[in-house]
Formats: C-alpha cells, structure tokens, sequence
C-alpha cells in the first residue's frame, strides 16, 4: 500500500471517530491517567479511575459514575474536585440524589461553591467529594468500587461538567483533580489529573497535511526522475501535465 494509500486510510478512520464523538456527545468521561504533582503516583497503570456524565440526551439531570478501575493495595481516592459551567453558578448547590453504591466504602460529603475549592498545586473547583481517609479499606473508595448519582439542576447537561479548573499558580488548569492516597506501598500520596489525548480535529488535519505532503513528494520525485515536461506535454512513465 502506498503512502498516499494509508494516509488517506488514516484520514477516514479520523472523520469516523470525529461522526462517532458527534453522535455520543450526550456522555462526557474523565480517565484519571496522569499525575500532576510531581509526587509519587498509583503503581497500577492508568486510568486509575474513570468519571462518567450522562444525560441520556435530556436537560435537566445527569447521571454520574465514578468508577476506581486500576487502584492496587490500600490506594483510595481521598477527594474529588469537580468544574461546571459557569453559567450555572447561580444554580448552585445542585441536587445531588439517587445514591447507589458498589463496595463498602463511606458515602462522601459533597460541597458546592463557585470557586471554592483548591486542589493542591492546581486551581480552583466548584464541586469537592470528599472521601475517608485510608486507615480502613472497607470505609475508603478503592479498587472495584462504583458511586453513582443523579445530579439535578435547571438545564444541566453532561457537557456542563466540561470546563477547566480557574488559574491559580502551580499547575493545570484541568478539568478534574483528585487526590490518591496510600501510593508508593502505603506511604505516600498523588494528585491525579485527567490528560487529554490531542484533540481529533489536530488529529484530522494532520492526516490530510501529510496526505497532501506525500502527493507533492511523489510528484516532485518523478519529476527529478524524468525531468519536468513542457506544458501540455505529458509524461509517459509518470502520467501527469
């Protein structure tokens, strides 16, 4: 298969991603897959965890979902900081209800305020889950277990939980942070983040740059082989004006 072949393979593959995106937006997830702190992060491989909003394609609640996916040990998640959109400020606290659990962990507290909470070495969060402290495996939020809630508010959508934590030195902004506890063998922590893969419209047209670049090469390589013919005057061997 040619060069120009398998970009344009990859070009296509990417315009059914982006259609597949399109027609699932109505599901936004978070994978906590990267450490941020510079501290020591969970030994498993990432995602270490998953936050999932659905809104089944209505405005008005959303089902959220966070799952521990890849923790090992005693690791726990200790909290979660949590953006909506700023539009919705004035809506807060949003209604938290429908509580099912999967495990034997501790239910969270849950605290709202624009703002109002900062993660450390991040920004500032609207929304803090704050979990029990490691000590007991059977009360902290750990490998398997499963939280879910339905989240109410007027116009609320998966894609308000979408936005960036606000500036405040340090690192990110991120959409999400949380801090993991009982890391490197018990005796540390992190702060985990979720770190987005590019973006695949960057991704679509890089794929039809070098589409375009392969054609200009070949074009330019068969001319060095045959020399550029006159106008009008095609090339045999290569087929081309």
């Amino acid at each position: 298969m040619t060069i120009a072949k398998v970009l344009a393979a990859v070009a296509f593959a990417l315009v059914a991603v982006l259609s597949s995106e399109s027609a699932q937006a109505t599901v936004l997830t978070f994978a906590a897959n990267y450490e941020f702190s510079g501290a020591t992060a969970p030994a498993g491989s990432p995602p270490w965890f998953t936050v999932e909003f659905d809104d089944n394609n209505v405005a008005g609640s959303v089902i959220f979902t966070l799952t521990a996916t890849n923790l090992t040990g005693a690791e726990n998640v200790l909290s979660l900081y949590l953006n909506v959109d700023p539009a919705l400020y004035g809506a807060l606290p949003l209604s938290f209800s429908g509580l099912t659990k999967t495990g034997t962990f501790d239910t969270p507290t849950i605290a709202q305020a624009v703002d109002g909470y900062k993660a450390d070495g991040d920004g500032f969060y609207d929304l803090l889950l704050s979990f029990s402290a490691g000590g007991n495996v059977n009360k902290t939020f750990t490998q398997g277990d499963v939280l879910d809630y339905t989240i109410s508010g007027p116009g609320l959508v998966a894609t308000s939980f979408n936005f960036l934590s606000t500036p405040a030195g340090g690192h990110g902004p991120f959409y999400l942070a949380s801090h993991i506890q009982n890391t490197g063998g018990g005796e540390q922590s992190g702060w985990v983040t979720d770190a987005p893969e590019p973006a695949t419209g960057t991704l679509l047209w890089l794929g039809f740059s070098g589409l375009i670049g392969a054609r200009f090469l070949r074009r330019r390589r068969r001319r060095a082989l045959h020399g550029r013919p006159r106008t009008g005057d095609p090339c045999r061997q290569c087929q081309f004006t």
